[in-house]
């Protein structure tokens, strides 16, 4: 029996406050302003943004460098607006690991630079574009999950959010309420990397799909000893602790003398799980070189979230009957800037003037929602991504196969790879992964950081992490045991995998300790594990990152 919903109709709705439609519903608002001031037919539209995290930028992380070209272009005065910038880069570095030395790269391309860039904490950021949304007139409702798409004639029509008050059995406690139908004439889904509302909406309506490709960031924030960084920093490293056959990298951004981001990326996926995210970036302060630049610090924030990194030649249709694509739900990422956010911002800069367009000619039809998809093709960011379209392709054969054809791209724009080498089915744990034994200083272990991520979920609620009781007992306890040794309790950086066995072998799961961050889907072998979401509000709870 279908639940009984209350029902709020809006114009448009955004489905994630992340920066593209922060910036999206700032820039329409400027753009209905300017023309009603002109105008004798003043437009009025309802906009609503909605947002599962407990507050905007609880569930934003990133290094986080933020090329300022798009902010420029919606937000000229920003800086005098308050924005919360941490440092503006006043030196940069590339450098190759191996386990005691540093190589530095000579010569940093221009296609790398970082020159003008701002280092940002993107959940501060996030809160502060929130602010800026609401007093232009935007209605924002956090603690609000989009769990399925309102489909009305073929096309998205609304949103059901998440229901509030069920137990585990999926039955009504005493606060139950159940979730709302908000009905729009266009939804922007912006939900970040492998948002689980596109994914319905691809199987529905997005036959063409060339499927994404993801990495896991793991990010840390700590309070360092002041005199060894200056702000505006940037380093960023590749190599050590991965093996040649591996693509990722970490990085080190001095927020200010004494704050620093430190992370690292990894490389997983169906093919590759055997990974362990986490564990590389401690394996990666071990370095002499960063160990030196920690040394008697303090970790005061952890996270971590799955990329997008499959460039232009892996984007989805950015817009569909009843709705557009933006920011990293739409694949804008640079791999070889490791840049994303300036190109989100301009995504939404570019839908917010294709739903103008809308308003104007009260047409939201599909055709019309077309000139979002044309507008990007002939921006800069198109630009951006196709200059850039090949890079991480050329590490599927390796980091130095990858640095030379990375290379050759660089001297030759147009040079076209060859078909990528399919990475081969790993079957044994990295070397050393079972005997790791974290310090408490420098590092530190997965349980630590899920507390240092300020992570929350009500316990006593459904299991957000799907998985069908046949595949546990036939691919978890049998299949991937054999072939892989179950590789979800390494990839997934939040413990909420476990493999116990007493009384009996089984599949524990602690949904309570999930970061949201979609590792364990993009990276399962069998494609068993399906990610919804949970109750409004919970996950973790950034505030540095």
């Amino acid at each position: 029996m279908e639940q009984e919903r209350e029902s709020l109709e809006f114009d448009i709705v955004y489905v994630g406050a992340g920066p593209a439609n922060l910036a999206s519903a700032i820039h329409l608002q400027h753009l209905i302003k300017r023309h009603n001031a002109q105008s004798a037919n003043p437009l009025e539209p309802s906009i609503a943004v909605i947002e599962k995290g407990r507050y905007t930028g609880a569930h934003l992380l990133s290094g986080a460098l933020l090329d300022p070209r798009a902010l420029d272009e919606f937000f000229p005065d920003y800086r005098k607006q308050g924005c919360p910038i941490e440092a503006t880069v006043t030196k940069e570095t590339l450098s190759l690991l191996q386990s005691k030395r540093k190589f530095p790269i000579p010569f940093l391309p221009e296609t790398f630079s970082n020159k003008n860039s701002l280092l940002v904490s993107l959940s501060r950021l996030g809160a502060w574009m929130a602010e800026k949304a609401e007093a232009e007139g935007v209605q924002l409702f956090d603690n609000t999950a989009a769990s399925a798409p309102f489909i009305e004639n073929g096309r998205l029509a609304g949103i059901i959010t998440d229901d509030k008050g069920l137990d585990r059995e999926r039955n009504a406690k005493a606060n139950f309420e159940p979730g709302l139908l908000l009905k729009s004439n266009v939804t922007v889904i912006g939900e970040g990397s492998d948002g689980s509302l596109f994914r319905q909406l691809s199987s529905l309506f997005l036959s063409e799909n060339p499927g994404q490709r993801y990495e896991t960031g793991v990010k840390e924030t700590w309070r360092i000893t002041e005199g060894r960084l200056k702000a505006g920093e940037v380093h960023q490293f590749f190599g050590y602790p991965l093996s040649a056959e591996s693509y990722g990298g970490g990085w080190l951004y001095a927020f200010s003398p004494t704050l620093i981001s430190i992370g690292f990326i990894s490389s997983l996926g169906p093919d590759s799980p055997l990974c362990d995210p986490h564990l590389n970036l401690q394996r990666f302060k071990l370095h002499p070189q960063l160990a030196k630049i920690l040394i008697g610090g303090t970790m005061v924030e952890a996270g971590a979230r799955t990329i997008s990194s499959g460039g232009l030649d892996a984007m989805p249709q950015l817009h569909g009957p009843g709705f557009l694509v933006t920011g990293e739900s739409a694949g804008m990422v640079n791999m070889q800037r490791h840049k994303g956010i300036h190109l989100a911002m301009k995504s939404g800069l570019l839908a917010a003037e294709t739903l103008f367009d809308a308003l104007l000619h009260d047409d939201f039809s599909t055709e019309r929602l077309k000139g979002y998809s044309e507008r990007f093709r002939n921006s800069w960011a198109f630009e951006e991504l196709h200059a850039a379209r090949n890079y991480r392709k050329a590490f599927d054969k390796g980091l130095y196969a990858g640095l030379v054809q990375a290379g050759l791209q660089l001297s030759f724009p147009g040079l076209s790879l060859t078909a990528k080498a399919e990475p081969k089915k790993q079957k044994k744990l990295v070397d050393g992964e079972e005997t790791f034994r974290p310090d408490g200083q420098l590092t530190f272990s997965k349980e630590r950081s899920l507390f240092n991520s300020g992570v929350m979920h009500e316990e006593n609620q459904p299991c957000h992490l799907r998985i069908k009781p046949e595949d546990i007992a036939a691919i978890c306890l049998k299949k991937c045991l054999v072939e892989f040794g179950n590789p979800c309790k390494h990839f997934c950086p939040a413990t909420v995998y476990e493999i116990t066995t007493e009384p009996l072998l089984a599949l524990k799961l602690n949904p309570s300790n999930c970061l949201h961050c979609k590792t364990c889907e993009v990276a399962d072998p069998y494609g068993i594990i399906t990610w919804t979401t949970p109750e409004g509000g919970g996950g973790p709870g950034y505030k540095l990152s």
